[in-house]
């Protein structure tokens, strides 16, 4: 039996994981539940592939753009990451995918992510965030939780499987101020089409937050942890909650508010000269 150098609960020695703190144990804890704790190997390679870090980039990783060009290649890496749940992660992606409008939906109604992809460009980038704040600020916190609840924060705005909750509309004349949108946003995101396309709320659908309906979606086909279920309740709204918020749901509702209010924003961005990094093939 070992102890948790965190809450000091007894637990078996083949654990990895306290279930009580989710503290992750490495390879300093084996022989002195003092000394400094390490990134196992297993824990870098999942940090790497999910981050796109690698040894030449020093210090606090920028932003990574995601847009419609490489929005696909950012999520393939995301997925790829996790290893520990992978079989019910995938049967997750697999329904997402081949079952309801996940990779087409929007991300909203109006702004700018109202366009075909919207919705994977915007979970995408907040799991880019998340990851960021916590390799920063909460390394101990789980690498593959982070991505679970990056990517599926707002997994309900897919709807349900044939009742999408967003309806495409298509309009016969473009607006001034879908071309406005149009032309200030497609150098970043690539989504000409946006202005010719709106999009309404699905009335047929049962309603429920997106946050609800997100994690009841997920937990048909993953076990989450108290916290991974919180955040994803609650991420859009941690304010219903009176202050109680875990780690998990801190940082992801932080990652969710910088990329809605500055990184799909690039007044924001040009105004107070927000970097972001794009990797080199």
């Amino acid at each position: 039996m070992k102890k948790c150098p965190d809450c000091g609960m007894v637990i078996a020695n083949q654990a990895i994981r306290c279930p009580k703190c989710k503290y992750t144990f490495t390879s300093a804890d084996e022989g002195d539940a003092g000394a400094e704790a390490v990134v196992t190997p297993q824990a870098a390679a999942v940090s790497a592939a999910a981050t796109g870090k690698s040894d030449k980039v020093a210090g606090i990783m920028p932003m990574i753009e995601v847009n419609k060009d490489n929005v696909d290649t950012y999520y393939e890496q995301l997925k790829a990451a996790v290893v520990k749940r992978k079989t019910e992660f995938d049967h997750f992606i697999d329904f997402l995918e081949n079952r309801t409008s996940w990779l087409t939906a929007p991300a909203d109604i109006k702004g700018e992510l109202a366009c075909e992809k919207g919705l994977l460009i915007r979970s995408v980038a907040v799991t880019k965030q998340l990851l960021r704040i916590k390799d920063t600020i909460m390394p101990q916190l789980d690498e593959e939780s982070a991505i679970i609840i990056g990517l599926f924060h707002e997994v309900g705005k897919v709807g349900i499987e044939g009742k999408p909750l967003f309806i495409q509309e298509e309009s016969s004349s473009l607006s001034s101020a879908s071309s406005a949108l149009g032309l200030s946003f497609s150098s970043r995101l690539s989504t000409s089409s946006a202005s010719s396309t709106s999009y309404s709320i699905n009335n047929k659908l049962v309603y429920m937050s997106v946050g609800v309906r997100s994690l009841f979606l997920v937990s048909q086909y993953m076990l989450l942890s108290d916290d991974e279920a919180q955040a994803i309740s609650y991420a859009a709204e941690c304010d219903g909650i009176d202050g109680c918020l875990s780690p998990y749901t801190l940082i992801l509702s932080t990652a969710l508010k910088m990329q809605e209010t500055i990184y799909e924003k690039p007044d924001m961005i040009n105004g107070y000269s927000f970097t972001t990094y794009t990797p080199k093939d």
